[in-house]
């Protein structure tokens, strides 16, 4: 009789775990990633980071920004062992307890990982957090909740719970000491320091990095932490400190031990809060509950690589947004950790919209290795500024060794990175930024553009060059490549009139307009297109987006001509591609109203690459090799949702800045979207377009007076304003009339 009571109460623990579990996995939250079961191919768990430190959930490594290891081509970011993965088990002096149900959930509202294993025959859950802190950005986390669910005897017996660390095999990349093994009292805490073996180059780097790490307890070896039979629940934390100074590290780890597990967890939910609900958020309307955990998940993997802009202590140099993230970057398949023209072209426009400090942090990247991009170019003969296809600490370059053919010949990398300045400039309209920052910048890749063409009577060439299509190796005028340094040359010599005055410069001046005049772009009169090379094959496979790209986001191109192009190189481009390609097919079709193709490119370029467990984007299509987490593909969906679908962009006319909107749509399925919040000059904007229509309401100083262009209509908007587009309407440009013209702080 006892046994089978004893086998009734276990059936309704499990009944109740079970119900427990239904109810959170049918939730409609579109914050909420829920699975019973995990990826395949764990590559694809979610990466957590806070701009300073990352990790893949269950992965064998943690990584600190701007840490690297190894020289020039060889350098990659310096694995540390993941000592916050580790794994609880509910035990007794016979063993330990084997799961009835495990639940997994990545919570993105809050910027944690939080997985529950259910014991429905003892009456026991367990659950289980990590996350890198948001404010104590210095800290990983790691929380255990053990609650017992009855009271009966058996289920009462004496249990402990065993803590054991799975941090992967010893580092490559450091030499570890032990410099403190601590003990159990406040502030005395095991303490390690690492130094890397391999400085990336040493005219840039003189000495290996060095960091220390912090535990809150040794977990070398398994422990037990008791579980007295009279308390019904059993909470355990454990946090790791790590940081470039000792004393930051330090002080990092004691400030978190001194809060309650509970106050911890809400200064690190707060900031996240304050994200979505004061800086950036998508809420979509519509039968797209899927479709919104996929964009929501993007943002997060996007913002969480990214400085937290609020931190306990300052927060280092930041060292760039590699393809994906900071929490990869030792594997060849991670890119090294390397930053490429990802970095602006696909993944700046997006941060822009979380903040202009968010753009900033990436273009400081650019700006402090300066520098290093002179020393490159001339060290490749070469005057100016010419950025490495691939930077990583020093900011020299670090292609691989496996294609050098690469780093020789994508020399688009430079005119990219001063078309990102001039769209950031466009949408912040800050004119000292642009003169302190951008100026020094665009000036030196314009000189490296003139020292790298090749004139002959009234045209100019780029020879033995790559485009974005790297299937197609020492060519000439590359289509995109000239046009994106005919817009650098322009933006260069604008910029001049803003920032410079120096006279003895016009000479200077006068060339690059020279060159931007007379650079070649190749046409096909007799197809209506551009070939995207000189000697290029009709029906020859391309690799992924590249003369498509002189519409969107070039806007270089917008005539019947582009329309061809997008037809054409519809049909010649490889299936196995990354996955921004299609979105910008879609961005590209969208601005030219062709909305059912649109629709087809948009859906193909997130459907085959996001993986369903926890939203985790591929570089290529599930069944190919490629990245995980790719931010790019990621960075290209948002903007062909933000840019596209919204039909917004912010452009340089001449001399004036403006916000452009043409007539908006909404992908499959989804009825409206909301995005809190867009930036102008300096205004804050709530927008919600539809099908039907797009308003805008914005908001600012009442220093700043808008001026409304539709047609030929020009209306006085004031400071505070909203606007509406319908559909069929003209579009309209909003300017700031009142804007400093040499200096705007």
């Amino acid at each position: 009789m006892d046994q089978c009571r004893r086998n009734m109460r276990k059936l309704q623990f499990a009944l109740i775990f079970m119900l427990i579990w239904q109810s959170r996995a049918d939730s409609s939250d579109p914050f909420l990633l829920q699975t019973q079961s995990l990826p395949s191919d764990l590559n694809f768990m979610p990466s957590l980071s806070n701009g300073h430190l990352g990790y893949t959930v269950f992965g064998d490594a943690i990584f600190m920004n701007g840490v690297y290891n190894g020289a020039t081509g060889n350098s990659k970011r310096a694995r540390i062992p993941n000592w916050i993965n580790i794994n609880a088990e509910i035990c007794d002096r016979f063993g330990c307890e084997q799961p009835t149900h495990i639940s997994y959930e990545m919570n993105l509202r809050d910027g944690y990982f939080h997985y529950t294993k259910s014991y429905a025959s003892i009456g026991i859950t367990l659950e289980q957090r990590t996350y890198p802190h948001r404010y104590y950005n210095r800290a990983l986390i790691y929380e255990v909740l053990a609650t017992r669910h009855a009271t009966s005897t058996f289920i009462n017996s004496p249990r402990f719970l065993k803590l054991t660390q799975q941090p992967g095999n010893a580092s490559d990349a450091f030499d570890f000491v032990v410099v403190n093994n601590g003990s159990d009292a406040v502030g005395d805490y095991r303490q390690l320091r690492g130094r890397t073996r391999i400085v990336e180059l040493e005219k840039f780097q003189p000495q290996a990095h060095e960091i220390h790490v912090a535990f809150s307890e040794s977990l070398e070896q398994p422990r037990q932490v008791p579980w007295p039979t009279w308390q019904a629940q059993l909470q355990h934390r454990v946090a790791i400190s790590l940081d470039r100074v000792e004393s930051v590290a330090l002080k990092e780890l004691q400030d978190v031990m001194r809060l309650s597990d509970a106050a911890l967890l809400a200064s690190h939910t707060k900031l996240w809060h304050e994200f979505w609900q004061q800086h950036f958020s998508i809420e979509i309307t519509g039968n797209a509950l899927e479709f919104s955990r996929i964009v929501n998940a993007g943002i997060f993997y996007l913002v969480s690589s990214l400085p937290t802009l609020s931190s306990n202590q300052p927060n280092d140099p930041y060292y760039g947004l590699s393809p994906t993230g900071l929490a990869r970057g030792n594997l060849e398949a991670d890119y090294q950790g390397h930053n490429f023209w990802d970095t602006e072209i696909w993944m700046l426009p997006v941060a822009t919209q979380f903040g202009y400090d968010y753009g900033k942090l990436l273009l400081e990247y650019r700006f402090r290795h300066l520098d290093a991009a002179q020393y490159n170019a001339n060290a490749t003969g070469f005057k100016g500024a010419r950025f490495p296809w691939e930077s990583a600490y020093t900011g020299t370059e670090v292609t691989n060794p496996c294609c050098p053919e690469v780093s020789q010949q994508e020399i688009h990398i430079s005119p990219d990175i001063s078309f990102a300045l001039q769209k950031f400039f466009a949408q912040s309209q800050d004119y000292d930024w642009l003169c302190e920052r951008a100026w020094p910048i665009v000036a030196e890749i314009a000189d490296f553009l003139l020292s790298r063409a090749s004139c002959e009577a009234n045209a100019c060439h780029f020879r033995q060059v790559m485009g974005p299509d790297e299937d197609h190796a020492n060519i000439d005028d590359n289509v995109y490549t000239n046009a994106v340094s005919k817009i650098a040359l322009d933006f260069a010599a604008w910029t001049a009139d803003k920032c410079d005055s120096n006279t003895n410069h016009s000479a200077r001046i006068a060339n690059w307009q020279q060159l931007r005049n007379q650079l070649v772009i190749l046409y096909d009169a007799q197809l209506d297109y551009h070939p995207q090379h000189l000697g290029y094959q009709l029906q020859a496979i391309v690799k992924q987006a590249d003369t498509i790209l002189l519409g969107y986001p070039l806007q270089f191109d917008t005539s019947s001509t582009h329309l061809n192009d997008l037809h054409y190189y519809a049909n010649v481009t490889r299936e196995s591609g990354p996955a921004m390609t299609w979105s910008m097919f879609a961005a590209n079709y969208l601005g030219t109203a062709e909305f059912s193709r649109a629709d087809e490119y948009f859906t193909r370029g997130y459907q085959s690459y996001v993986r369903p467990e926890f939203k985790v984007w591929s570089e290529t299509p599930i069944g190919y090799d490629g990245s995980a987490n790719f931010l790019t593909g990621i960075g290209g969906f948002l903007q062909a949702l933000i840019f596209g679908y919204g039909g917004l962009n912010f452009a340089r006319v001449n001399d004036t800045l403006q916000l452009q909107l043409t007539t908006a749509n909404v992908p499959p399925n989804v009825q409206q979207l909301q995005v809190k919040y867009i930036q102008f000059a300096d205004s804050k904007c709530s927008w919600q377009f539809s099908h039907e229509n797009s308003t805008m309401n914005c908001s600012g100083p009442s220093t700043q007076h808008f001026e409304l262009i539709q047609g030929n209509k020009h209306t006085q908007l004031g400071s505070n304003f909203t606007v509406t587009l319908n559909r069929g309407d003209l579009p309209l440009q909003i300017q700031l009339l009142n804007a400093d013209k040499t200096s705007q702080a």
